[in-house]
Parts: structure tokens; sequence; C-alpha cells
């Protein structure tokens, strides 16, 4: 089922390139190259596209940050062909945290998630009384405030980040404990060294009948079509796989899983992508360069419903059912 997911307004520009995004970036990159210069024997080869199983050596090659990727020529996935140990990878991720302040703008995205429960409670005809939360709460830690504020009508139960095996046993022992009616996921499956493990795990600890809210970056999303790995949200280590609508909907169909929707609700791929042609002098696409140098507010307002309608925007989101 797709879903149509309208905006009301445009956010700042600034909220979408502000100086703390362009530091984080260089300190998830720098990193990589830290992790790049040690012994990486024990990174995992990714032989196959990790959503439609399609064999590496029919995917087309490019290199972001020294490391290289893949972009499926079946599914349009995009995925890094060699990657870390998830121990790594959370490591990174937690020293990533500490290291950060906690920002205070991400009150819609929060709002959005919370809303989208809501609906599907209403959709379905079913309480979703007992939500677990994977791993989000460790890098939003707003997050849990906002749930006591705006969602007092459900339990919540929260799986903090910590450093894991690969084999996700602290997630299958929370699902075990909470027993919860849905599972929201909305940041891991990009940062994730095998994302089918993580929705097996959840799939098989979890009763039949329970409720998966996935987030993730697009791959279909015009801001990945148009810049590609010059995009500003390509950062490698939180994007080792990139799905497309069709890789993901293989990839959660092939675990197991009922798809009831697909939506790509993204608000930012319109202000983004003005934002690179603005500033980047050289660059120049047939019909895009002249449409986002020349673009209005409301033009951008109009293409990003387009995008959204579409399935063309760089978020995408799921909601599966075991």
């Amino acid at each position: 089922m797709q879903t149509p997911v309208f905006i009301d307004q445009l956010p700042d520009v600034s909220a979408v390139v502000s100086h703390k995004s362009g530091q984080y970036r260089h300190q998830r990159n720098k990193a990589l190259l830290d992790l790049l210069l040690k012994d990486h024997s024990d990174w995992q080869t990714r032989s196959a596209c990790p959503a439609c199983g399609q064999e590496r050596g029919k995917s087309r090659s490019f290199s972001h940050t020294f490391m290289d990727f893949q972009r499926c020529s079946n599914c349009n996935s995009i995925y890094a062909a060699d990657v870390p140990p998830q121990v790594v990878l959370d490591n990174l991720r937690l020293e990533q945290i500490n290291a950060t302040e906690p920002g205070k703008d991400r009150e819609f995205e929060f709002i959005s998630l919370l809303n989208w429960i809501s609906l599907t409670e209403a959709r379905l005809e079913r309480s979703l009384d007992s939500v677990l939360d994977v791993r989000f709460c460790t890098q939003a830690p707003d997050w849990q405030d906002t749930v006591q504020r705006q969602s007092r009508n459900r339990s919540w139960h929260f799986l903090p980040l910590t450093p894991d095996d690969g084999t996700f046993a602290s997630l299958k022992a929370k699902l075990r404990e909470t027993n919860p009616k849905a599972v929201l996921v909305p940041a891991e499956m990009d940062r994730t060294a095998d994302p089918a493990m993580l929705l097996q795990v959840i799939r098989e600890n979890s009763p039949a009948g329970t409720i998966v809210f996935v987030t993730s970056s697009c791959a279909d999303g015009l801001e990945y079509e148009i810049l590609g790995a010059d995009s500003p949200s390509f950062i490698p280590l939180d994007r080792l796989t990139i799905f497309s609508i069709c890789g993901f909907k293989t990839l959660a169909e092939k675990s197991g899983y009922e798809i009831l929707e697909t939506s790509t609700p993204g608000r930012f791929d319109a202000v983004i992508l003005e934002r690179y042609f603005k500033s980047a002098d050289n660059a120049d696409i047939p019909f895009w360069s002249g449409f986002f140098r020349e673009a209005d507010k409301n033009r951008l307002h109009d293409l990003q419903i387009l995008l959204q309608r579409s399935l063309k925007s760089g978020v995408l989101r799921f909601l599966l059912e075991t």
C-alpha cells in the first residue's frame, strides 16, 4: 500500500546544511579513514546485494572516502562491498554519540514517528499500546522526553545501543522480555553490517502479528539519483546499505514479513538539491541545474510533494507485520 504524505512547510536551508551537520560528516569520515588504516582482515565481503541477492559482479562499482560501493543493477540498492564487524560499527557510533552535544532540532522527526504509529492504529483498528524502540533512543536523547510528553497512552521500552557481535543478542532478550505489540526501527537498517540478520531476529523473537516500523534512506530518491556519491547525506559509515523500494521489499518478503505500507515521506530533498546547485558553480546537469537555481519556495514545495507521492523521496518507510 502506497501512502502519500503531505507537508505544510519546507525547512530552512540552514537546518539542512549547517555547520553542525558538516562537522558530523567530517568526524564520521575521519573515523572511517582511521579504520581503513588498520588491519581489516575481519571485515565481511558482500558477494551479493544484501537487498535482492544479485551477484556483486553484475553491479556497478564506485568508491567514496576510499571505501568501495556497489549499485545493484537489478534493484538499484547501494551497498558497501565490504563491511566492518558489527561490534566495531557500534563502538564507533557510541564514540560519535558521546562526543556530540544533543541537538534540539529533531522534534518534527519525533512527532512524525508518533503520528505514524497513531495513524497505523486507526487504519488497522488495532491497539499498539506497547512499543519497543530499537537503539534510536541512544542517538536521539530527546526522544524519550518527547515520548513521555506526547504519547502517554502507551508503554515504551527502549533498547539502547550497545556493542553487538552481529547476533543481536540484546535485542533477542529485550523482545522476549517485553513482548511488544510494535517494534520501531527508525535508524538501523542503513548502518547495520547484516540488515537481513536484524530483520530475522525481530521476526523470530516476536509473536505473529507484531507490527514493525522501519525507516531508512532511499536509493530511489531524487537526491541520490542526481547526486549519487556527491550527496551530502551519503556518509559511508552511516550508509553501508541504501535500499531501494524494490530492494527492501524483496528483503522483507524473503525474511517472512507481510508488507502493509510503503511510503517516502522525506521533507529535505528539494532544499538539499537547491542548496547543492546554488553553491556548486561547476554543477551542470541538464534541466535540474536551472530548475533548482531558479526555484522559489512554492516550486520546491510542489516538487517535494511530488517526490513523496511518487515514492521518489530520499527517505523510505515500510510498515511490516510478522
